[in-house]
């Protein structure tokens, strides 16, 4: 019985050291995509981004936009059920809603029953130019690493884009008061673009197109959009049109020292880098460092077993499949009998 629950514990140990490595991943991930969000919800961060890419305020100065943004932008961190925080009977009780008529940033996460829960990385309210004061946009904004997770980004914004519509149902809007409804944004900075979308700003918008006759002014359509930002893979070029790039690749570049990111946040942006900022930037340079080993770690462990694998099957013996591991990935004797102990198949 001792020997049986010991061969027990040999096959389940790999899978436990895995899981673990897999959850050390994980967690970087999870502290580089906090901080990454916290960079991004600055407003003068936010400023630059809508002066850039959102048609509304092309042509302001950022820190005419900053007095626009309402209140401090929510960072995934408030819930918000709309099937039930919009419930009628709540208002009519007197409960508080989370998301009022009149909002100073928004609800980050947003959920009706029986549906998916969707989390939104930045989302906040922004006042239009040169409108009342009660003309806003609602916008919300992405930071993605992965340009490839299985589907098209774009058709996730369009998603993420209705549902802001939707959500307004009673807090922004009461049926049938349609014209009520508020323009929305979904813009997506894409950190890891291929080279197509690289030094790229791509709107998906909804646009009149005339069919059979030419209508008139028929109202109000133009309600969500889809904005694409893609960055390089190295720094962008200090040129006007790549401005914005060139701003979000220095806040989120793994490779320049942060006194450098410092100087070009100063003297191109006019931006100083509060101890905050500086505080998250270090935080995020040293976890792009410790994600960037792990990953190594993995992708060694992985090779390491496909050698093992296939010296078990030509038959390679134990002591000729360890010197073989130790001369291909430059391993010390102990390191490769760890892992012969943990991928050998002895029975």
């Amino acid at each position: 019985m001792i020997n049986m629950i010991t061969e027990v514990q040999k096959e389940v140990l790999p899978v436990e050291e895995s899981l673990g490595r897999a959850m050390r991943i994980s967690g970087l991930n999870a502290q580089y995509d906090r901080h990454a969000k916290s960079l991004l919800s600055q407003k003068i961060v936010l400023a630059h981004i809508l002066v850039n890419a959102v048609s509304e305020f092309s042509g302001l100065e950022p820190e005419h936009v900053i007095p626009l943004i309402e209140g401090d932008p929510e960072v995934s961190i408030v819930p918000v059920n709309p099937g039930e925080t919009n419930n009628p009977e709540e208002a009519k009780n007197g409960a508080e809603r989370v998301c009022a008529p009149v909002i100073e940033g928004c609800s980050t996460e947003s959920g009706i029953p029986y549906e998916g829960r969707i989390t939104y990385d930045v989302r906040f309210f922004v006042r239009v130019p040169g409108k009342d004061e009660k003309v806003k946009i609602i916008v919300d904004l992405e930071a993605q690493k992965n340009f490839y997770p299985g589907y098209d980004l774009v058709t996730r914004g369009v998603f993420y884009t209705s549902r802001m519509i939707s959500a307004q149902l009673d807090t922004e809007f009461v049926i049938p008061n349609y014209n009520d409804i508020k323009k929305v944004y979904s813009i997506w900075i894409c950190m890891n673009s291929p080279e197509k979308a690289r030094n790229t700003i791509t709107e998906f918008c909804m646009e009149k197109r005339n069919i059979v006759g030419t209508s008139g002014d028929l109202g109000r359509y133009d309600l969500l959009s889809v904005i694409m930002v893609g960055l390089p893979e190295k720094l962008a070029e200090e040129r006007q049109e790549l401005k914005l790039h060139r701003l979000l690749g220095t806040l989120f570049s793994d490779r320049l020292p942060v006194d450098r990111k410092k100087e070009i946040l100063s003297q191109e942006f006019g931006i100083s880098m509060t101890p905050d900022w500086e505080r998250s930037v270090n935080i995020m340079c040293n976890l792009s460092e410790a994600i960037e080993e792990r990953g190594i770690e993995k992708g060694m462990e992985a090779g390491v077993r496909a050698l093992i694998e296939t010296c078990m099957e030509f038959n390679a013996s134990r002591e000729d499949t360890l010197l073989r591991i130790v001369q291909k990935f430059s391993m010390t004797k102990e390191n490769a009998e760890r892992y012969l102990n943990q991928y050998w198949n002895k029975g």
